[in-house]
């Protein structure tokens, strides 16, 4: 691998996070006309995204470039790769989610639903919001997709809900129980939060634009905004 090769690989990681980037807050905000297309397709950049990283050899452009140059460069290469982790799981969690809403009410209306939930739609929500968050799919994987194809039993089923029932928040009262949302964040939050979360994302592009490229011989780079100023708001 040459330093040429390490340089145009930055660039297209660069050019690939920013699109990442940009897809995933439409996404988020529903900004796209489709959103399960636009899922895919920024699932298959991130794939895409990871190659041209791997193929980034910091150790030969060391011995060309200063080091401020270097810690910026790897600094940036860092978020590249934190952000294609956060993102993917974040859009497999939504894709995941879109599959097995539709189909889940048949099943909690074979068991004791108001255990989560104050009617069977906020059950709903809450049970497929826990198979499908991002901490658990990849445990709840077969499950989901057995629920998808209704392929999973009423006894199976009964037996899953109440193991899992008892990790899901119980519902409270009515009158100041939580509004229906929809899945997809940040439209799931309260208006507080919603009100948060849309100030850290102007913060980010507005400070993002206002850094300075720093010289990278055949090529421009910014520092980037740590990811962390855009994670969800919990």
């Amino acid at each position: 691998m040459s330093v040429a090769t390490s340089e145009e690989n930055y660039k297209l990681s660069k050019s690939l996070y920013q699109e990442i980037s940009d897809d995933f807050y439409a996404i988020e905000n529903e900004n796209s006309g489709d959103d399960t297309f636009l899922i895919d397709q920024t699932l298959e950049k991130i794939k895409k995204l990871n190659r041209y990283i791997n193929r980034i050899n910091i150790d030969e452009l060391e011995d060309i470039y200063d080091t401020g140059v270097i810690e910026i460069l790897e600094n940036n290469v860092d978020t590249f790769r934190e952000a294609s982790y956060y993102i993917e799981r974040a859009l497999m969690s939504m894709k995941l989610f879109d599959k097995i809403h539709p189909v889940l009410k048949q099943y909690l209306a074979k068991v004791d639903w108001n255990i989560i939930g104050n009617d069977i739609n906020e059950a709903v929500l809450k049970l497929g919001r826990f198979l499908t968050h991002e901490d658990n799919y990849n445990d709840y994987r077969n499950i989901i997709n057995n629920i998808v194809k209704g392929s999973m039993s009423k006894r199976v089923f009964s037996n899953l809900f109440n193991t899992i029932s008892a990790r899901i928040a119980k519902p409270k009262p009515k009158e100041t129980g939580p509004k229906q949302r929809n899945p997809l964040p940040p439209k799931m939050w309260d208006d507080k939060d919603r009100e948060e979360w849309e100030k850290m994302i102007a913060k980010r592009k507005e400070e993002a634009s206002k850094i300075k490229d720093e010289k990278f011989k055949t090529i421009n780079f910014e520092g980037f905004i740590p990811l962390s100023l855009y994670k969800k708001i919990n």
